[in-house]
């Protein structure tokens, strides 16, 4: 007992040292959000440390270098004390963090007994980890609510509006701003290639949180200009392989891990990128441990919109059985990427798309890695 009172004492000392702290929920987009909201209170000339744990589990200095977090074991919410301990150690104006957790009670306690953030930042809400939060949005919702601590200022996208979300910060005694798709137009004026790469909607959350902080329009899009990304974020290279008279477009969707995600990102890509026209192949990179993943993509896959694709490609442990039960795709058996990209170009048509989805582990991350050293970043 005397431990743990020890140890509160400590953590709201750390607590109290930090003028600001805010954190990123959310099934999708969160380490774009905390990195981008991270950049833009660098450039207001604030002294900030991020943390995020997508593809990259990374602290972000003050500086804006990375340093990758290294664990020893599994990912623990234990490592947000680490994050307190590091910024009261630096000195630091504000914290922006992605929450890691999975499970409700991780929720309470990272949020609301660790963090307790002064803002807080939802992206969305999707069908994903269905084993650990529920088979429903409202049941996702719900878990995620548990990120709201006392006196909260929170922002939700205006089309994520769900009951739970108001019910709670009207219960914590907080505010809720509901972000209007498109409140981030003025940004347009810019013409930087951040803002019209990005998301609408995670540019939307950062512009409200950081007009709420009184940040000037300049200062917010030189901002996201300078914001740096993970290996996940999405991504277009132009790439021919050798020996082959064609040449190819490659999105990295692999960190939209849900189908929702999925058909926004190809919504996105065919309509900024005019590829309307182009046929697309997909690449699904599966994980052994997601067993409740796979079974989502075998239902999407099996539904009209898996239409999307000419041909799919399927790398993974449980390619075999997607193949089985889809009685459609090509089980990648090479654990080779060039490989698997020579092999795709053979079948694809010249100025083809081929898109990466599923999960960036294992597979996806070669083929990236790969793509890095062979292609062209094609920007939109």
């Amino acid at each position: 007992m005397l431990y743990l009172i020890r140890e509160r004492i400590i953590l709201n000392r750390w607590l109290n040292s930090i003028p600001l702290r805010i954190t990123v929920t959310g099934t999708r987009g969160k380490s774009s959000v905390t990195r981008i909201i991270a950049s833009i209170l660098r450039e207001h000339g604030k002294k900030v440390l991020a943390k995020t744990t997508g593809s990259e589990a990374k602290w972000i200095l003050p500086d804006g270098t990375e340093n990758e977090i290294k664990r020893r074991g599994i990912p623990s919410i234990i490592e947000q004390k680490k994050l307190l301990k590091q910024a009261n150690r630096m000195k630091v104006d504000c914290i922006v963090s992605e929450i890691m957790s999975i499970h409700p009670e991780n929720h309470f306690a990272e949020s609301q007994q660790i963090l307790k953030p002064h803002i807080v930042v939802m992206t969305n809400v999707r069908l994903d980890h269905t084993d650990a939060m529920g088979n429903s949005l409202e049941q996702i919702a719900s878990v995620f609510s548990q990120d709201i601590p006392e006196k909260a200022i929170v922002f939700i996208p205006e089309n994520e509006n769900f009951a739970i979300f108001s019910s709670t910060v009207e219960r914590k005694s907080g505010q809720l701003f509901r972000v209007a798709p498109e409140m981030s137009h003025r940004l347009k004026a810019y013409n930087f290639s951040s803002i019209k790469n990005e998301f609408g909607e995670n540019i939307d959350l950062a512009y409200a949180v950081a007009k709420y902080l009184d940040i000037d329009d300049r200062v917010i899009a030189n901002g996201i200009e300078k914001a740096s990304h993970d290996m996940g974020h999405f991504k277009i290279w132009k790439f021919s392989v050798e020996n082959k008279k064609k040449n190819f477009y490659f999105v990295n969707g692999f960190a939209a891990n849900d189908p929702q995600s999925t058909v926004n990102l190809i919504a996105k890509i065919k309509e900024d990128m005019s590829f309307s026209s182009q046929r697309i192949y997909g690449i699904l990179n599966l994980r052994s441990d997601r067993a409740e993943r796979t079974l989502q993509w075998i239902q999407f896959l099996q539904s009209d919109a898996g239409n999307i694709f000419s041909q799919l490609f399927i790398c993974g442990p449980h390619a075999p059985i997607v193949r089985r039960k889809l009685k459609i795709g090509l089980v990648m058996k090479h654990h080779s990427p060039e490989k698997i990209l020579e092999i795709i170009s053979e079948i694809a048509d010249d100025q083809s798309v081929i898109f990466g989805f599923g999960n960036i582990a294992g597979m996806g991350r070669k083929i990236i890695d790969d793509l890095n050293r062979i292609g062209v970043e094609y920007g939109v």
